[in-house]
C-alpha cells in the first residue's frame, strides 16, 4: 500500500516538475522505523542524465516536503535518491522497450504451449503504446561455435507473454 501511494504520488510529480519526457519505473521503500529510505527509478526514451536526476530529486523533495498526507507514511527522516535502472535490471516499464530499440534483450515469455521460453536477441520494434495489442519483435542472436552468422526470422513477442526482459551487455 505505501508503495502504490508514493508511487502515484511520484508519477504525479514528475508530470509537474518541468521534466516532462521522464517517467516512473520503480519505487523501493527500505528503510527502519527511524529512517526511510526511498529509491526512485526514473528513464526516459532516450536515456536519463545526472542532471535530470538531480533537478526531479529537488522537485520531489519539495513535493514531499509540502504533502503532510506523504510526510505521515514517510516520516520526517527520510533519504531520497534518484536514479536510472542499472544495467541487469529488469525492464519494468513497458515505455523502457521503446528506450532500447536497437539494443540486445533476454527475454523470458510463456509461449502458446504454456512452456516458458527464453531468446535473446536485438530488438527491431516495440509497439508499446497506443496500439490494440503491445508487442515487441527480437532478431534472434544465436551463440556457441559454428553459429555465426546464422539468420533466424524475428520474433513477434507480445507484451502480455513476457515475463521478463532484461538489456544485455554488448562486448
Amino acid at each position: 500500500m505505501v508503495k502504490e501511494k508514493l508511487a502515484s504520488f511520484i508519477s504525479d510529480v514528475l508530470e509537474s516538475c518541468g521534466e516532462e519526457s521522464v517517467f516512473l519505473v520503480d519505487v523501493r521503500e527500505k528503510g527502519t522505523s527511524r529512517m526511510s529510505r526511498i529509491e526512485v527509478l526514473v528513464d526516459t526514451d532516450t536515456g536519463v542524465s545526472i542532471a535530470t536526476c538531480m533537478s526531479v530529486n529537488r522537485c520531489l523533495i519539495d513535493a514531499l516536503e509540502e504533502s503532510e498526507d506523504l510526510k505521515s507514511i514517510v516520516g520526517d527522516d527520510y533519504e531520497l535518491t534518484v536514479s536510472s535502472p542499472g544495467i541487469g535490471e529488469p525492464i519494468s516499464n513497458v515505455r523502457q522497450y521503446i528506450r532500447h530499440r536497437g539494443h540486445l534483450l533476454r527475454v523470458q515469455y510463456m509461449g502458446r504451449d504454456d512452456v516458458m521460453h527464453e531468446v535473446s536477441g536485438r530488438l527491431l520494434r516495440a509497439e508499446v503504446l497506443g496500439g490494440a495489442v503491445p508487442f515487441i519483435v527480437l532478431e534472434p542472436i544465436t551463440k556457441g561455435k559454428g553459429k555465426k552468422g546464422e539468420h533466424l526470422e524475428p520474433v513477434r513477442l507480445e507484451l502480455s507473454c513476457i515475463k521478463r526482459a532484461v538489456v544485455e551487455i554488448e562486448f
